[in-house]
């Protein structure tokens, strides 16, 4: 038997419930259906740090982020979460331990002026008051935004999910869709439970695993796996209010609202979707971390954790249609729980425009085509 649907959103992490959410306050009386192999959480949002941050070096990236900030700032009223996300704004701190980073850092902030970001570059001394926890050795300043910070991927989720079955979006769990047939004005997605499901628009909102899907109707997109690696402290009293970026160091360490610190350190790994830690890992994160932050020396180390980030080839996102009609595809390129807000909202209404929509224009995949890509500079 052949289930109908007006909208198969494939994906129930950030994006997919944030665009299931976005779509049905905008068309009542939609129907939807979240299809999702796994349980709650436990994709990539589950093995995230959930920062956020504007304090980027592109126009598209600050607009993403500065929406996204704003909407989670008011997330327990737009989403009816009385509980909250454990929001905490103190800030993203960038760290120049070089002139070339510094001098980023000041064309950034030009842009982030004309764009209402209200960042500030510091001074080494002034970067060390604000964390006396740091490293002055070779640090030359900072770039600093109050508006950034962090907040609970968990809850940002749940919110998510509950506000989406209050407009009655159906979310099925467990539930692989294995592969897209076109059928005449629809899409048929038949599960790993045989079921088919067709609608006039699909969605894939599975990251890294989008080839996996658009392989089985004949598209490939340069969408690969990258593995990540973090690791996580007892909770300790706060003493580190803003997150650290350290490019020098190829790191982002955070303290959370319940008091753990969070850090994740890029490692040198092949590419793929392995989500085991390196028996390594430990060791090399904490020479990483200790030699910018030697003032978390003290604190003990819970565990390690691993995790897979989607890449393109300019680590930019890739949002819109598809070659194929009714099929969009939403990849966050490692920037997902941060831009899922704006992110939502945008592919909400890309899906009912009758052109290419102006906010996803950038993001389109026939950039890799034509070559025109997009590199971040701020990419960490």
């Amino acid at each position: 038997m052949i289930r109908t649907t007006d909208v198969v959103i494939v994906g129930a992490g950030p994006y997919g419930l944030s665009c299931a959410w976005w779509t049905a306050c905008a068309n009542p009386g939609i129907s939807i259906t979240v299809l999702d192999e796994g349980d709650f959480a436990c994709g990539g949002i589950g093995r995230n740090a959930a920062s956020m941050r504007m304090q980027w070096g592109l126009e598209l990236n600050i607009k993403l982020c500065k929406e996204s900030i704003a909407f989670f700032e008011e997330a327990d009223r737009h989403l009816d979460y009385p509980r909250g996300i454990d929001l905490k704004q103190a800030g993203y701190l960038l760290l120049a331990h070089d002139e070339a980073a510094l001098t980023q850092f000041k064309t950034n902030h030009e842009l982030h002026k004309k764009h209402g970001v209200p960042s500030e570059i510091l001074s080494a001394e002034e970067c060390v008051k604000m964390v006396p926890l740091l490293n002055a050795e070779a640090l030359l300043g900072g770039s600093f935004c109050h508006k950034d910070g962090n907040a609970s991927p968990f809850l940002w989720l749940d919110a998510l999910y509950r506000a989406a079955r209050r407009y009655n979006v159906k979310i099925c769990m467990a539930t692989r869709a294995e592969r897209i047939v076109p059928q005449g004005n629809h899409l048929l997605v038949v599960t790993n439970q045989q079921q088919e499901i067709s609608a006039a628009k699909v969605l894939l909102c599975t990251d890294w695993a989008a080839p996996q899907l658009l392989q089985t109707i004949g598209l490939d997109l340069p969408i690969t796996a990258m593995p990540k690696q973090g690791l996580v402290t007892e909770a300790w009293p706060a003493i580190l209010d803003p997150v650290i970026i350290s490019f020098k160091h190829d790191f982002a360490v955070s303290q959370v609202m319940r008091g753990n610190i969070l850090a994740v350190v890029a490692q040198d790994r092949p590419d793929g979707s392995d989500v085991r830690t390196t028996t390594d890992y430990l060791s090399f994160a904490a020479r990483q971390v200790l030699d910018c932050l030697p003032g978390l020396a003290d604190i003990r180390v819970l565990r390690t954790w691993g995790g897979v980030i989607s890449k393109t080839p300019d680590m930019q996102a890739v949002l819109g249609p598809t070659e194929v009609p009714g099929l969009y595809i939403a990849v966050s390129a490692y920037k997902g729980f941060m831009t899922s807000p704006a992110v939502g909202r945008i592919m909400s209404e890309a899906m009912f425009a009758d052109s290419v929509h102006p906010d996803a224009a950038p993001f389109g995949a026939d950039r890799f085509k034509t070559g025109e890509l997009i590199p971040e500079p701020m990419t960490v």
